[in-house]
């Protein structure tokens, strides 16, 4: 087996090595056959039993590509074809009087897009691009590391800080520095190297891509002979935060010293990076399409996995339910499902923070005490809804996400309606589409178009009921926060009403994974979480991704929760990272070597190493053992939504004054719970509003909403 019906498996690529076939087929192994980009493929054509393989004839249409290929060091017959037009590329294998296969390549620009629909604009490139593409030749530097340093005695994976290791020095292949000065590494496969790096870095999906690896410059590579020194494994370099671009930036660094040292290559995009880019469907295709381009130059991948925290979590959880195969293992930190999720919780909290820091507006005998505001926030410390209004609220309004832009470009609703507008949804209008006539506003009218249909509602959210339910806020504060809190409009002023969803969006936002379901999430998952941080990075969320894994595959087998006492929620054990990198890589090779007929999602739990289990840290131990875990919630939560927080916008019911008791309204309280809740309450009992499973591998080339691809190419015979 050598593909799914999604996209070309690391771990299925693996197993594809040299055997007899029955006829001529044709595979495409750098990616599915119709997302290729950047006009190069690499492809594997089968000999059958007996043939010679120089008999053999390849061609794109007309055109003669025989001379790309080649049997290969592992008995392959591989060539790497170039110079594919734009669109669709025929092409054929054929031996003379022993049978033929074709195959349709799709071919896109190396800038993209090639499933992510129209690009986000207006975009600047970094200096030296040859187009508005962002297209450039790929450049290289080496690094050494010097002899003495061991980066396997750091106790994590980072032996310094700024996101990469900081003891590698420049290294000349034109004057290189003695060799005594450099050190030796003995990867996982028993190669002894000298620690040389190549640090590779190009663009691709109008975006900077770095890849690392070891690399004797005195040698020859190429995909089908790589260097002694990789061990044909690939680490993802994330990036934190949520946040939007409007140029390319600068991708993640990849001199992972104790990671390299393996034998591991590294790589990273700076569109998956969500600090720089938040859109989960472009950041899969940049991961996709550096992928790619890895393997056409490298080599076919055994597996790939990535370890990362907060917005480096985020990135790996959603893409791998949303477009499985790009990743065949997670190592979350601090870890969130996705980040739509968080963008619920920061509407809730703007909302709720305008109120509370309006004492004024309060009703006559109803005060809020910091304890009070935490027992709505579900157990958050106060200043939890304070951080999230802090460092995302800039997502929700048009004009402040929009510093890259010219200022004569930026959307003001009175000067320049037409402008761009710095909303996430607005971002990732090219999924999400338009509001319809029927819902613009005066500006929309006056524009002749909608603005992005916006997927967040707060429509029948009964804030605080668990602390009322469980006595620890009276109704007086009750009634006072709920007919007060008011929403907002489309560009996001405060107002009386709460803020309600475009349906459109609800449909989009769970077909697409942004809200992820998790029901395509069948990779093994080692979640690593603090335990001190009470702000931003919950613990709750992790178990909110266990819900949801339970909820869609009736369990949890492929996750495991390590959890640990630190000083910040975001500062992981190191050595527990160390050792989820070791788990992560023994699990990953036993599903690789297990040959059965069984499922993928089946060899993940059947091959499952016995220390991969849910642990936590004692605290002043450093032992695994029982301990209490501190763990709250979120507004929503505290209005009564379960653990599995995914309910974009929820089902209502009808008020029903005894669901409160033993809380007893008066009757002019009662009055004002019906007119801040018209259309009813809240009914998390039943699935949100057009909540349904996320359908993988989803194309928006046609249009907002998306298709989902469906099987891959495959080779035929004429």
């Amino acid at each position: 087996m050598k593909t799914n019906p999604f996209v070309l498996l690391s771990l299925t690529l693996a197993a594809g090595v040299a055997c007899a076939a029955d006829n001529v087929q044709i595979y495409v192994l750098s990616n599915r056959a119709d997302l290729i980009s950047g006009g190069d493929a690499l492809v594997e054509v089968t000999i059958p039993a007996g043939a010679n393989p120089s008999a053999m004839r390849v061609a794109v249409g007309k055109r003669d590509v025989t001379s790309a290929f080649a049997v290969r060091a592992d008995g392959r017959y591989l060539g790497l074809i170039e110079g594919l037009a734009l669109g669709e590329n025929v092409v054929t294998a054929q031996l003379p009087g022993g049978g033929a296969a074709r195959i349709t390549i799709a071919s896109h620009p190396s800038g993209g897009p090639v499933f992510s629909g129209p690009q986000v604009q207006p975009w600047s490139c970094n200096p030296g691009a040859t187009d508005a593409l962002c297209t450039r030749a790929p450049s290289y530097q080496y690094f050494y590391l010097p002899a003495g340093v061991d980066p396997q005695a750091t106790p994590g994976l980072i032996g310094g800080p700024g996101g990469q290791d900081t003891y590698f020095v420049p290294y000349n292949p034109a004057s290189p520095p003695p060799a005594a000065l450099i050190a030796q590494t003995t990867t996982d496969q028993g190669q002894t190297v000298t620690f040389i790096v190549r640090v590779e870095t190009g663009s691709v999906d109008r975006g900077q891509y770095q890849i690392a690896v070891l690399y004797d410059p005195s040698k020859p590579w190429d995909f089908g002979n790589p260097q002694v020194g990789w061990n044909r494994k690939l680490f993802l370099v994330g990036g934190a935060g949520c946040g939007i671009s409007y140029q390319e930036g600068a991708a993640p660094g990849v001199l992972y010293g104790k990671v390299l040292g393996r034998g591991f290559a590294t790589m990273s995009t700076d569109l998956e990076a969500t600090g720089n880019n938040c859109n989960m469907v472009v950041q899969a295709e940049s991961l996709m399409m550096a992928k790619e381009h890895f393997i056409e130059v490298y080599g076919p991948v055994r597996y790939t996995f990535s370890i990362g925290g907060s917005g480096a979590a985020v990135v790996q959880h959603w893409t791998a339910n949303a477009y499985p195969g790009i990743y065949d293992g997670l190592v979350v930190e601090a870890s969130f499902p996705d980040a739509w999720t968080l963008m619920e919780n920061t509407e809730d909290c703007i909302s709720l923070v305008n109120y509370w820091t309006d004492p004024a507006h309060w009703a006559p005998g109803v005060l809020w005490s910091p304890v009070d505001q935490s027992f709505v926030e579900d157990g958050d410390a106060p200043s939890s809804c304070v951080a999230w209004v802090a460092g995302f609220k800039g997502l929700f309004t048009p004009a402040d996400e929009t510093g890259q832009v010219p200022a004569s470009e930026v959307y003001d609703p009175q000067t320049n309606p037409n402008g761009v507008r710095g909303t996430l949804w607005d971002y990732s209008v090219a999924q999400l589409g338009r509001r319809p006539p029927g819902a613009w506003g005066p500006i929309e009218k006056t524009i002749g178009h909608g603005f992005a249909n916006r997927p967040l509602d707060t429509v029948g959210i009964q804030y605080g009921l668990k602390a009322l339910m469980n006595g620890l806020i009276t109704p007086a504060q009750f009634v006072d926060l709920n007919a007060k809190v008011g929403g907002h409009d489309i560009d996001y002023n405060a107002q009386p009403d709460r803020t309600p969803a475009d349906p459109a969006a609800l449909t989009v936002v769970y077909r697409s994974g942004y809200l992820n379901q998790a029901n395509n999430l069948h990779v093994p998952i080692i979640d690593i979480r603090g335990t001190s941080n009470v702000e931003l990075h919950d613990t709750y969320h992790s178990w909110s991704m266990r819900a949801r894994l339970d909820r869609a595959n009736g369990n949890h087998d492929n996750q495991i929760i390590w959890d640990s006492f630190t000083a910040s929620g975001f500062v992981i054990d190191p050595a527990l990272e160390a050792q989820a990198f070791d788990l992560m890589d023994r699990w990953l090779s036993a599903i690789e070597a297990d040959m059965s007929a069984r499922t993928l999602a089946e060899k993940v739990v059947y091959d499952k190493p016995p220390d991969a289990v849910d642990r936590c840290t004692v605290p002043g131990t450093g032992v695994a053992g029982p301990c209490v875990i501190p763990q709250s919630g979120s507004p929503r939560l505290g209005a009564g939504e379960p653990l599995t927080d995914d309910t974009a916008k929820c089902q209502l019911k009808a008020m029903n004054r005894t669901d409160y008791f033993p809380n007893l309204f008066t009757d002019a309280q009662w009055s004002q719970l019906q007119q801040a809740f018209p259309s009813g309450v809240c009914d998390y009992a039943q699935a949100g509003v057009n909540q349904q499973a996320t359908v993988p591998w989803m194309t928006y080339e046609n249009g907002p909403g998306g298709q989902p691809l469906g099987d891959a190419p495959q080779s035929v015979p004429f």
